[in-house]
């Protein structure tokens, strides 16, 4: 009898639960946005192959005991398909998200100077740990998939004065800058994208083929200042590995991986999260508008979100592709040329209240 009531009641939940994703959705057709998980969670990135999102389920305090401390802080990687529909997996439990492979078969995971790649199974396929000195508060812990060197690759500093980038079993390049950076290699291989993890930051590119940096100077990522702590992800390549688009104060600039052939355009308003289309043809970014936070009206909750598109081509204009929405924006990204996936996280403690949704684009 137990065992019919439950089967009874998780067909109803999952009958309301598709239902109102249903209407939420429907909801919003006007602005082409659609609801796509009732998950409690951020960080959408799709698969190359389009077919599969990878997600952070969050929350606060799931354990035995809990702090106020990052420590309490939940982060599953999940997945589902591209229309919404999660698996009854959670593939890494503790981790946060950094990317998949490009064979869109395994993702990468990371959280507190450990590392995962993880099948879309759940089967582990890596683990292990970055050398870590916990007196050193300059090291960051996370981690990327490079396919030149076919594994996971990461920064950390040695000494007072030099820092590594290097893989489980080699040094892949030693410097004399002590700071933790995040390292993004471009989806070819050949290039290393660095920045500091902080508001604001100069973005470097080394090139593996000619063995040197170059200085693409001051960018500013996303305008919360503590939009870091829970680990979202940000990808500067263009899909062809050719060109970066990043923001310097009010200007989008898109710039060859060596900072020449520079195209700008001009934008109005607070900006963040430039990411290029799989084309190439179009950036989308998101425009904030700050208010006073709820629980915390001496801090500005970075919220009044909409997401913009502009043509890369000359001239051209930004144009609203989704409503303004009182939640803040910590991720966005391209599933296919017409279609954004996002998250949006409300002004709530703890993170109670994240979604994850999708919105077409017309050209």
């Amino acid at each position: 009898m137990n065992a019919i009531r439950s089967s009874l009641v998780g067909a109803f939940f999952t009958l309301f639960s598709s239902a109102l994703i249903l209407t939420l959705g429907a909801s919003t057709q006007s602005s082409g946005e659609t609801l796509l998980t009732l998950d409690n969670a951020y960080n959408p990135i799709p698969s190359p192959d389009g077919r599969y999102i990878a997600y952070v389920r969050t929350g606060w305090g799931e354990g035995l005991w809990s702090g106020f401390g990052r420590g309490s802080l939940v982060s599953d990687v999940k997945i589902m398909n591209a229309g919404g529909v999660p698996t009854p997996r959670t593939l890494a439990k503790d981790y946060f998200l950094s990317g998949w492979t490009p064979d869109s078969k395994e993702v990468a995971c990371f959280r507190d100077w450990r590392y995962e790649l993880v099948s879309t199974e759940g089967k582990k396929i890596t683990e292990g740990r970055i050398p870590f000195d916990p007196n050193n508060y300059f090291s960051s812990e996370w981690v990327a998939y490079s396919p030149s060197l076919a594994t996971l690759l990461w920064s950390r500093p040695v000494d007072s004065l030099h820092r590594v980038i290097e893989t489980s079993d080699r040094t892949v390049l030693k410097e004399e800058v002590f700071w933790g950076e995040r390292v993004v290699p471009s989806p070819d291989g050949r290039y290393l994208a660095a920045f500091r993890e902080s508001p604001q930051t100069a973005l470097r590119v080394y090139d593996f083929r000619n063995e040197r940096w170059a200085d693409l100077g001051s960018i500013n990522i996303h305008p919360d200042k503590d939009w870091w702590y829970i680990q979202p992800n940000w990808n500067p390549w263009f899909a062809d590995s050719s060109r970066l688009v990043f923001l310097s104060d009010s200007t989008l600039v898109i710039s060859a991986p060596d900072g020449t052939n520079r195209s700008e355009i001009e934008i109005a308003g607070p900006a963040g999260l430039p990411v290029p289309s799989p084309d190439g043809q179009s950036v989308a970014y998101v425009i904030f508008e700050p208010r006073p936070g709820n629980t915390r009206p001496d801090l500005l909750f970075w919220g009044g979100t909409t997401i913009k598109l502009v043509s890369v081509s000359p001239g051209s204009s930004p144009r609203a592709v989704t409503l303004k929405n009182q939640d803040e924006v910590y991720d966005l990204k391209w599933l296919n040329n017409h279609t954004l996936v996002f998250d949006r996280v409300a002004d709530a403690i703890f993170y109670k209240q994240a979604r994850i949704w999708k919105a077409t684009v017309s050209h």
